[in-house]
Order: structure tokens, then C-alpha cells, then sequence
């Protein structure tokens, strides 16, 4: 009962700070922002295609210990991809920054992510190299492709392949999932998009990172 009891209260960590309405007006609160949304979609759409695999077995899987070590680093996987598919997104739709200064704005806000992940479920070396490799792709991101409001599907594609690759299912039974995994992610982003263009104050942002 206890681990299943730690299972929603994985899944309701990231709703903590969901209807809390401030805006975003400097680079610190856009980066708990992402982390707090990527965390969000992870999280709901790994354990709810879970559920929908395993059917009323579903509560099961997480008394089992080695299912459980393989669900953990799954998860925080999911959310490295799922915050680096936000943290490009956040940085793309900001007005007047040139490709060098977005790519420096969305590694500092992928940065601050790991540092505030809290989850043990990764090495340090792992977290480490997800941070240098972002870094290091960042500088070959096309920005206006990614900001474009028509693209909001291909934006956030890595995340929603991810979701595929890493969750813990057969892959005989995946062959059969990816458009409905694919729309169920993309509908997640779908309204963190819109919770992010309402809420960023890009001019006062901006200021800050003079």
C-alpha cells in the first residue's frame, strides 16, 4: 500500500504549483515553470499509458521492486526530454534575442532544471552529460521553425517519441501505440503552451537578462 501510495503522490507533485497564476518575468520563474511543466507531462502521460496497458493490474506493477527499478529512471529520463523540448520552445518564442542568446537562455533554464530535479533515480554523471549535450546542440537549434505557432506538433515530437521509447512496455505492444501516445502528450503541451504565452511577460524578462 505504501508504494502505491508514493506513486500519486508522484503523480500530484508537479499539480502543486498549477493553478498558481503568476507571471514569468525573469529567467528563474520561467525555469521553474518548465521543470514544473515538463515534470507534469511526463508524469501523467508515462503513468497513464501504463494504466492503459496493464488495466486494473496497473496497481500491481508498483509493489513490484524490479518493475519499480526500472519505472524511476525511466520517469526522470522522460522528464530530462520533456524539459528540453519546453526549455527550446520557452526560449524560441521570446521577441528580440538573437540565436546565440537563445540557445544561452534555454541551456541556463535546462541547467537550473537539473539542478532542481531532487530525484536520485539518475547518476550525477548521467545528469551531467544530458546538461553538456544540451548545451552543446543548442547553438544548432532552428529558432523561428520551433516558435512557429503552426509547428506546435514537431516542437514537442522528442518528447512525445520518447515517451515510446522509454516507457517500460513490450515492444511488440508500442507498435501499436504511437498515435494514440503521440496525441495524448501533444494534447498535455497543447495547454502548457497556452499557460506559458499567457503568462510570460516577455518585456520585463527581456530587461532581466541585461
Amino acid at each position: 500500500m505504501g508504494k502505491i501510495r508514493d506513486y500519486f503522490s508522484a503523480i500530484g507533485k508537479p499539480f502543486l504549483f498549477w493553478r498558481t497564476p503568476w507571471p514569468l518575468t525573469d529567467a528563474d520563474a520561467l525555469a521553474v515553470f518548465c521543470l514544473q511543466r515538463a515534470s507534469y507531462v511526463a508524469q501523467t502521460t508515462l503513468y497513464g499509458y501504463l494504466r492503459t496497458r496493464a488495466g486494473l493490474q496497473h496497481f500491481n506493477l508498483f509493489t513490484d521492486k524490479k518493475f519499480a527499478a526500472v519505472l524511476k529512471p525511466a520517469r526522470t529520463r522522460l522528464v530530462l526530454v520533456c524539459l528540453d523540448d519546453l526549455v527550446v520552445y520557452a526560449a524560441a518564442i521570446l521577441p528580440e534575442l538573437s540565436a546565440h542568446r537563445r540557445a544561452a537562455l534555454a541551456a541556463r533554464l535546462f541547467a537550473h532544471g537539473i539542478a532542481d530535479l531532487q530525484d536520485e533515480a539518475l547518476s550525477q554523471e548521467e545528469l551531467h552529460g544530458a546538461q553538456n549535450e544540451f548545451e552543446e546542440r543548442s547553438h544548432l537549434i532552428d529558432w523561428a521553425a520551433r516558435a512557429a505557432p503552426d509547428k506546435g506538433i514537431a516542437t514537442f515530437r522528442k518528447s512525445a517519441e520518447a515517451l515510446i521509447e522509454l516507457a517500460p512496455i513490450v515492444d511488440a505492444l508500442k507498435k501499436y501505440d504511437d498515435e494514440i501516445v503521440t496525441n495524448s502528450m501533444h494534447f498535455k503541451w497543447h495547454d502548457v503552451r497556452a499557460q506559458l504565452r499567457e503568462r510570460l511577460d516577455a518585456h520585463a524578462l527581456l530587461a532581466s537578462l541585461t
